[in-house]
Parts: C-alpha cells; structure tokens; sequence
C-alpha cells in the first residue's frame, strides 16, 4: 500500500521529505550540546546548623527528630545523615517519578515540625535539591599586572565580583584566592596597667592626704591627753593646800575635758575604720581590670556602630526620614571611641585606643591559591539548573574577552571548562558519525555497483538523521554524548532497511521487470521483514521503562535517538526509496560480476557441507561462548570507561598535625613537579581557608585541589598524565593522588571509589571495633591500597563530667557551668561589622592575655557566684566537675535510622573494582562480627551491580519481545526460535571482541549487548522469511534453504558491514568522547562479524533441526469463504 502510495505521488513523498528536512535543521539550530543528558536526581539534602554542640548531641537533638519525621513521607527511597560536630547533614533519596518541588515543600513541613523543640541555639535549615548544576561548569585564574594580591583581591570584590555575577546562565561565582581583612581590637595589657596605675596613684594619694589628716588629730588628741594628765597631777599634789570646793571644782573640769577627749577619740577611731574600709573599696572599684573586658568591648562596639531609621515626620508638606546614631566610619573613630570617665584627675575619660590595639590584618598566612607556582585568584562558576553547559561557559569565555579589553593586563586563564569539553567531545561524536556513513557509502558502491541504487539508498542516511534530530527536539532531548553516540551507532544501521529494498528491487529489475512494478514489489515483497527487523532493533530499548536510577537517566536519550533514527529509516525505505527507485532505475541493470557468482557458488557448496555437519558446527559454537564468557567475565566489571579529556584534576593530602607552612611548602613542591610533567601546560591549587585551624597546623588533614590543563595538540592520554603525575609526585610530604579520567568525578559522587563497606550497628563501641576489625581484613586482602576505617578523623576530647548536687550545693547549674567554662575559653568574638572607605569589615575583639588552656588550668578554673548571704564566691571547676578524657569521632553516620562507619580502601593500579571487592568480602567472612553489627557492600560496586542488575533484565525482556514480535511476523512459535538461538551464540562476538581489545564488562558494553539483541536477529529474519516463501511455493527445503542463503548472502553482507564500518570510527578512534562508547562499538562489531558467519550458517542448520520436510502454513484459499 505505502510503497505503491510512493511510486504513483513521488512529488508527494519529496515534498514531505523536504519538509523534514527543513523541519530538522531548524530544529538542530535551536539545540544545545551538554555533556550528559539532563538528569533530574531525586536527591533532596538538609543541613542544619547547631553551633557549639558535638557530634553526639547533634545527632540527638536534630539529626533524630528531622530523621524520624522525613522518612514518613511519601515515595521515599532510603535517607542517610551524617552528625557532625557543629551541624547535621541529611540526604534523602526518592522514587525517580517523584515531583521534586513538591517534596521540597513536604520536606519543608517536616523539619518545622521537628524544629518546634529546638533551642535557639540551633540554626535554620536548608533545603536543596541535589543535581548537575552543583558541580562548577567552569573553573579560571584570573591575574592583574601590576597589581599585587591586596590590590587585586579588591579588585575583584569592588568590581569584579558583579560582572561575573550578571553573566547570563551563571547561578553562582565563588572566588578563592582573595585576601579578606578584618578590624583587631586586641586588648593590651600593658596598657590596662599603666592606666590602672595611675588611678590607683591617685586614689592612694587621695587616701595618704585623709590618713595624714587622721594622723594630725590624733597628734592633737594625745597632747592634750598628756595635759590633761598633767594637770590632774599638779591638781592631786596641790590637793591639801586648796579648799574642798576649789578642788571639786577644778576636778569636775578635768573629767569633762576627759569626756570630750574620750569621745573625739571614739569619732577619731571610727573615722580611722571608715576610711580604711573606704580604702580598701576605693581601690577595689579604681582597679578597671576587671572592668574593661572582650564582653565589655564587644557591647560598646555594638552599641555604638548602630544608625538605624526611627520613621517619618512632616514639615512644610513633606516626609523626612528620621534615623537614630552613627556607624563607626574610620579606624581613626574606632580608636577614639569613648568608654567610660575615670573620674581621676591626670586620667580622665578613657577611649578604646587607650585600654587596645586597633588595627587592619588579613589572611595571607592561611590562603592558598596559585597558578604555575603564583599567587592568583580562582574563580569557580555554577550554572543555572535550566542553562545549558555549553552556553553557560561561551558566556563566560564571552565575558572573560570584553573584560580583558575592558582592562588591560586582566588576563583570564582556564583551568576547567565543561563546555569546551563538550564542543570536542560532540565534535568527535559527528566525525565518527560522519566517517560511518562514508564507510556505508564506500560498501553501498561496492556491493550494488551502480551510483544510481548507490545515491537511493545513501538517501536514508542524512534524512533519517535530520528526522531524528527533529523528534529530539519535540521530545526534549539535548545535543549530548549519549544522544549523539545513539545516533553514531545507528548510523550504519539507517540504509539497512534501504539496502533490503533496494537490493530486491535491483534483482527484480535484472528479470526483466519494469523500474515501476519492481520498485512497488521490490519493497512490498520484504515490507513485513524490514518492519519486523525494525521493531526488534527498537524494541530492546522499551524495557529501559522498567529501569530505574542511573541507568534510566543515562540511556533513555540514546534508546529513543536510535529508534527515531530507525524508525525514519524504515519510512523512507518503504517511501522515498521505491519513489526514487520507480525514476532512478529505468536504465539497463549491469550483470553479476564473476567475482560474486564464484562467492555465491562457494557458500552453496559450503553450506550445503554445513548442512551435513551439523554437530560439529553447533559444538564449535557453544564452546566459544563458553570460552569468552569465562575469559571476559574473569576479568571483572567496570562502572564506566575513562574518557580522555585535556582537563585533569588532582588532590594533595597532608595528614593530621601539618603546619601551615608544612602544607605550603608540600603544595608548592607538587606542583612544581606537576608543571615539568611532559603534556602539562597549567596547573592551578586552591586550598580553603577554613581547612586551618587557628593554632597554625591542622586539626585534621588537610585536601588542595588542583585543576590541570593540558597543553593544546597534545596527543598524550590523559590517564598516562596522571600516571606520570603521580610518579613524580611519590614520596613527598602528602599523597597527590591525579585523575586523568573527565568522567571519575561523577563516578565518585554516584557511588564513590574503591571497595566501601557499610558496618551497621546501634552500640558504638561494638561498632567501632567491627570497623577496626574490617578494616584489617580489608587491609589483608590482595589489590587493596590504602585502608580508612572511618575513624582515622577521631578526635580526642576532654569531657566535663559535672556532679549536679556538688553544684547545686554551690548555688550551680550544669548550663552555668558550660557558660563559664566557654567564656573562659573564648579568645575572641565578632562583636560588629564596619564599613570602611565602602568596604566592610568584621570587627574582632580578643586579649593578648589570653591562650589555649591546659588541662590542668581548665580543672583551675573559678566560677563567680553569690551565695546564700547574697555574697559573691568563686567556685573552683575541679570541686564540681570531672574533666575526662576520651576519643569522640568527628561524625556519627546514619543510612535508614541506623548508625554505620563506613570503610573505604583504595585500589591498586591494575585492580578491578568488582573483583576485588568480591576478595574483601571473603576476608571480612572470616571476621566474628560483634552481635548486633552487620556489614554491607556498596560504593562503586554497588552501583555497577545495580545497573548490571537494570541492564540484565532489561536484556532479558528485551529478548522476549524481539521473540514475541518474530511470532507475529511468521505466525508461528516455532520458526523465532530458530533465530532466538543465534542470540546467545552472538555475544561470542562481542565477548571476544572485549577479551582481545583487554576491555572489561561495563555498563556501556552490557548496553552494547542489548543493542545486539535486536540488531542480529535482523538478518536472520529476512532469511528465514525468504526461506518460508521459498518453501510456500513448493521448493524442496534443503534447497530452499541453500537458494535463500544465497539469494540474501548479498544484502545480509551489505548490512552487516555497512553497520560494522558504521562503527569502526568510535571502536578504535582516540579522541575524547568516542572512548566512552567504545565497548558499545567494539561490542556490536565483534557480535556482528560473529552474527554474520551465523546468519549464513547456524540459522540455516537450527533450521534444518527444527522443520520438516512437509510446510505448514495457511494460504488465501484456506480462509476464502466465499463460498459459505
């Protein structure tokens, strides 16, 4: 019907041909290359901030209750947390048809569910939905000349920073490398003493001038006292020569001056005691020590930096805004700020610059950012979730040259950029693409030998294609490797259906028949093969419906480019190839060449030998399968292959204890060897500030990261770089561990590297020394590097155990305890932000008098308190509290509400991940697991098994509907296994093709192998269907088995090879891209020579076996019931 339609309105058929056309290269205009296919991953993680608290508490009062309340929501796959010291980390995994926005608004009723008991101390939560675009599309130095690293530093942060900002498809621009400053006031010492010395003069001068008055009258007091005892003795010695009356007299005087002496004694005495009591409190209140302190700064810094807006007010019709204060806006205001007034004279009032030190410092001695051995600044680029890579990174190649111009001697060097990656590698995809369809062509000349069948078929090709491109673009699908390798592997599939067609009509058109009926029954004679065939190629991907995670994400792009492409082909063969043939083919058709008929009278003679060996050759055959089976699977399964890429990354790790300058200096050394590595043109480091403690050295180890550009038209691997990398880089103070693969990074966020051990258990001792114990083994076994027990970041803790009825006893709580001790221990706090010259600015007060404490000064420690009286005591630490000493780790991991240590081990160079794995669990075997704990097996292994697993069973479905559709093709459930045979017996082809290339079984060849599934079974379609129609009209089997061998050797060869050269580019090309599809190439190369020889042979035999002489089927007259 459709190629009769064809052959009578061929303008019809060109003009839709012409309307796909345009329709496809419009469409191509307006897509975007990636790099991988658009994966939305239901990853949804939560961090929560709770500073001060340790890993323990942290996982109590957050990580708990948020784990507890999130794992009642729906589609919910697994969710794991991580409690740290500081803040809580919780990754959640859900079903992959889940709506992500709306979790995100269930997870956010959630955690405030949760978060309704939680103190003020911990923070706000944040949600985010974990995908691609979190990892930095684009990573640059940039450098200034003559500018040094303070000037360029503001440089970036006053100018730079927002240009970069404003980029069209840029999310985020992070800068590493610039110098931050900050506002010290340090209290000194020596000058609170000086101070202090001077109003304790003072104050005891004052009290000396007092004491002197005090002194003075009891001079006074005593002589008169002496004269009033004078007196009283002339007075007695002069008794007897005086009258009783005047002796009375006289008396009475001397006791009341007596009197009067005795009491201004008394108020003497008392003035004394008032005074020295005064002295004592005077002293105590001139003493400004423990008055001027971090706190007491902090909050006049505070109080003082404050300009706020109060309102509105009206005069003479309009608003005024009214605001309250002034902010602090110069160093020279910070260290005038007023204090307090002494009150003493020649002190006066005190301001900041009298009691601190008030400078500007930076951290140039905790930054690390280098290129090629210079400091730099590096900028990392995120791109919006909806931008695609490629544009996102012109853009800012884009922006890099307009600013260069803008300012000259701003010069910008890539270190990383994802879309120059992807142009190469979608480049490569096209030139494979393009030499495929060269090779088809070259075989298409060969086999027909004619340019005009020649250019009817070749047809298919770059509509087909354009078609295809098309319905990406309707569908969504982006211009990416995988996409592209879809359409890179069909290439030489897409004249298949054409080759079918047109080879029968050219052997139609040598009998003698007209261009117009051989062209309508060229194509209708093998329409129902062609369709058949076309459908069990597409129909292996349909299973990829039933896969999940990673798989579905990966592939689903390439199983609906290569059916787009096939199904174009298959409409074009039965449209555009009769309507072209019905014009084309007119002339006089040239005859076989003798080369071919002496072909084809050898494969008779061949295959009717064949046929009377049949043993033999089906032995032959099962024992190859199981001789590449065993040799390929022994060798182990991979995740992914490398991709070469001119971009390598490589990490330096210092371990715990190193210096700053121990860090440096090893940082310095690596990468001065990285540079005279032979191919490597740029290297760039970048450590992060916060990886160093205050104390100088590092509490844990230390990670710089360093992004390395090869040189342009180098023609080394990357994988041999980052060999030599490593080599020249052994042996020095940390490990540089270099990746030459583009793809390790994402392989590593997926599911890590290396064997990873998941040790369950609630008890944690027990579960620590489960993981000790695995780790031993682990360590044991053959191929293992190096072992992390999960607890290599241990810290070790000083715990106070206080005794709650000792401190209630002293008037004490627990929570006042913790308050003393931690502002015993605090050296310094941010008490404001200042905005100096438009640039802000911390402002950080500390004391030059205070250090890291001992153990023995923190059980010293005094509490102030007031007692029962409602006097002020200090309580010593060490009578209320036990300090204790003990391991703590730095995180406690959950997965599923339990806790778990994991244990990670490096692999050897030349291991297998999947093989080795398997070693480590029969040593672990050995090991006596505590009672509770278990152990589970996941990393990287885990996800090759679970995407083997999808791939399997996609596989096996796949194979049940390619039957399925062989039964409604011939209407028979015996005829599909005949070629349902082959199928097994063809990944001989693809194993040995793995085994001799030294490939081991991945994801992409197990893909490649499903591929197979639907490819081989073509051919042997068309022959058993030729066989049938042979038999229908009476001929003998044997001979129409041998005829229709021979009658379909041609465009069952021309198909074969025309796939096979299709592919040869990506299976043994080098350049970047193509080797990440290679195992599929190399997979269907090998399976399609072996299903050829197959084809030819086997299918035939199996047909023998399996059919008698009589055939069986049903004609029109059987179901003519005219008659009735």
């Amino acid at each position: 019907m459709i190629p009769k339609f064809s052959v009578k309105k061929p303008m019809t058929v060109f003009v839709i041909a012409v309307l796909i056309i345009v329709t496809g290269i419009v469409a191509f205009t307006k897509m975007t290359p990636d790099l991988l296919p658009n994966m939305d991953m239901p990853y949804v993680m939560v961090m929560t901030p709770y500073a001060g608290a340790t890993p323990e508490k942290v996982e109590r009062t957050v990580t708990k209750p948020l784990e507890q309340n999130l794992s009642t929501l729906e589609n919910l796959k697994t969710i794991t947390s991580v409690s740290n010291a500081n803040y809580s980390m919780i990754i959640m995994e859900f079903e992959n048809d889940v709506n992500m926005d709306t979790v995100s608004s269930d997870v956010l009723q959630q955690i405030n569910i949760a978060g309704a008991d939680w103190d003020d101390s911990v923070g706000t939560s944040t949600i985010m939905k974990m995908n691609p675009s979190m990892i930095p599309v684009s990573v640059a130095a940039v450098s200034y000349q003559g500018k040094n690293r303070q000037e360029l530093s503001n440089f970036m942060k006053d100018t730079l920073q927002n240009k970069l900002d404003g980029i069209d498809g840029v999310a985020k621009v992070d800068a590493s490398g610039t110098l931050d400053e900050k506002v010290n006031v340090v209290l000194s010492q020596e000058k609170i003493n000086n101070i202090n010395n001077k109003i304790l003069a003072s104050v005891n001068s004052q009290l000396a001038s007092a004491q002197t008055q005090l002194d003075s009258q009891t001079s006074k007091l005593t002589a008169s006292q002496a004269k009033i005892d004078k007196a009283a003795k002339q007075l007695e010695s002069t008794k007897q020569y005086m009258p009783a009356e005047t002796y009375n007299e006289q008396k009475s005087k001397l006791d009341a001056a007596s009197r009067k002496l005795a009491k201004a004694r008394s108020q003497l005495s008392s003035a004394q005691a008032s005074l020295d009591s005064k002295a004592a409190s005077a002293r105590k209140q001139a003493n400004i020590k423990n008055k001027i302190t971090t706190d007491m700064i902090s909050g006049v810094l505070k109080g003082q930096n404050f300009s706020m807006p109060a309102g509105y007010v009206e005069e003479g019709g309009g608003k005024y805004l009214v605001s309250v204060g002034d902010s602090i806006t110069s160093e020279s205001q910070a260290k005038n700020l007023y204090l307090f007034d002494s009150g003493v004279e020649g002190v006066g009032k005190i301001y900041l610059k009298d009691v601190a030190d008030v400078f500007v410092s930076d951290n140039s001695n905790n930054l690390y950012a280098k290129i090629n051995g210079k400091d730099g600044v590096i900028l990392s680029f995120n791109k919006q979730s909806n931008y695609a890579t490629a544009d996102a990174c012109t853009n800012i190649k884009a922006e890099f040259k307009s600013l260069s111009k803008e300012y000259k001697g701003l010069k910008f060097t890539s270190l990383m950029n994802q879309g120059d990656y992807i142009n190469m590698v979608i480049d490569a995809i096209l030139s494979s693409l393009l030499w495929g369809a060269l090779f088809s062509i070259l075989i298409l000349l060969l086999f027909l030998r004619g340019i005009r069948p020649t250019i009817i078929t070749i047809c298919s090709i770059p509509i087909s294609l354009i078609f295809a491109l098309a319905l990406m673009y309707f569908s969504g699908i982006s211009i990416n490797l995988i996409s592209m390798s879809g359409l890179a592997v069909s290439v030489g599939m897409l004249v298949d259906n054409s080759v079918v067609v047109i080879e029968n009509t050219v052997r139609l058109r040598r009998q003698g028949i007209s261009a117009t009926r051989a062209a309508v029954a060229g194509a209708k004679q093998v329409s129902g093969a062609i369709i058949a065939s076309t459908l069990t190629t597409i129909c292996v991907f349909v299973p990829i419906i039933f896969t999940a995670g990673l798989t579905r994400e990966l592939f689903t792009d390439m199983a609906l480019t290569v059916a787009y492409s096939l199904v174009a082909s298959l409409i074009i063969a039965l449209t555009l190839v009769p309507a072209m043939s019905s014009k084309m083919l007119g002339g006089a058709t040239k005859p076989e060449t003798r080369f071919f008929l002496s072909m084809l009278e050898k494969y008779r003679r061949s295959l009717a030998f064949v046929l009377k060996h049949k043993a033999p050759i089906l032995i032959l055959a099962v024992a190859l399968l199981v001789v590449s089976v065993a040799g390929t699977v022994s060798r182990g399964f991979i995740f992914m292959p490398d991709m070469n890429s001119p971009q390598l990354s490589a990490t330096l790790e210092m371990p715990k204890g190193s210096s700053v300058d121990d860090v440096f200096a090893a940082a310095d050394k690596a990468m001065t060897k990285m540079e005279k590595v032979d191919g490597v043109a740029t290297v760039g480091a970048i450590m992060p500030t916060d990886d160093m403690s205050m104390g100088g050295s590092t509490g844990s180890g230390v990670t710089i990261s360093y992004y390395i550009m090869m040189k342009d038209g180098s023609n080394r691997l990357s994988s041999a770089v980052a060999k030599d990398i490593n080599d020249a880089c052994a042996g020095g103070a940390g490990t540089v561990t270099a990746s030459g693969s583009s793809m390790s990074d994402f392989t590593d966020a997926l599911g890590g590297s290396g064997v990873t051990v998941n040790v369950y258990g609630e008890d944690m001792d027990d579960l620590q020394t489960a993981a000790q114990g695995v780790a031993a083994k682990m360590s044991a076994t053959k191929g293992i590097d190096v072992v992390d027990d999960g607890m290599e970041d241990a810290d070790k803790e000083y715990h106070f155990v206080v005794d709650k009825s000792k401190a209630m006893a002293k008037g004490l709580t627990v929570a006042q305890v913790y308050a003393a001790i931690v502002d015993k221990m605090t050296y310094e706090n941010t008490a404001t932000t200042v905005t100096w010259s438009g640039d802000d600015y911390d402002v950080v007060v500390s004391s030059d008098q205070k250090q890291a404490l001992t153990p023995a000064q923190m059980r010293n420690l005094t509490i102030s308190v007031k007692n029962s009286s409602g006097s002020k005591v200090s309580v010593k630490v060490n009578d209320i509290a036990t300090l204790e000493k003990k391991a703590a780790l730095k995180s406690i991991g959950h997965e599923d509400q339990s806790r778990y240590i994991q244990v990670t081990g490096t692999l050897k160079e030349g291991y297998n991940i999947t093989k080795t794995t398997a070693a480590v669990e029969k040593q672990v075997a050995k090991y006596d697991l505590p009672k509770g704990v278990t152990v589970e097996y996941t990393g990287e292994d885990k996800t090759i098994r679970d995407s083997m697993t999808d791939l399997v069973e996609m596989l096996l479905l796949g194979i049940l509907f390619v039957y399925l559709i062989m039964v409604a093709q011939f209407q028979s459930l015996k005829s599909p296994f005949i070629i349902m045979f082959t199928i097994p017996l063809a990944f001989t082809g693809g194993l040995l093709a793995l085994l001799i290339t030294g490939k081991e079984i991945s994801v992409i060849a197990m893909l490649g192998f499903v591929m197979l599934c639907g490819i081989i079974v073509n051919n042997g379609i068309v022959l058993v269907d030729f066989i049938n129609q042979l038999r229908a009209k009476g001929i003998a089997k044997r001979d129409a088995i041998i005829e229709a061998g021979a009658t379909r050797m041609r465009p069952i060869l021309m198909t074969s090879l025309t796939t096979i050269l299709g592919l040869l580019v990506m299976a043994f090309g080098k350049t970047a891209g193509t080797d990440m599809m290679q195992p599929i190439a190399l997979v269907c190369i090998g399976g399609l020579l072996y299903a050829t020889a197959l084809t030819l042979y086997i299918v035939p035999v199996i047909y023998d076996i399996m059919n008698g002489e009589k055939y069986k089927h049903v004609t029109e007259a059987d179901v003519d019931i005219s008659g009735i």
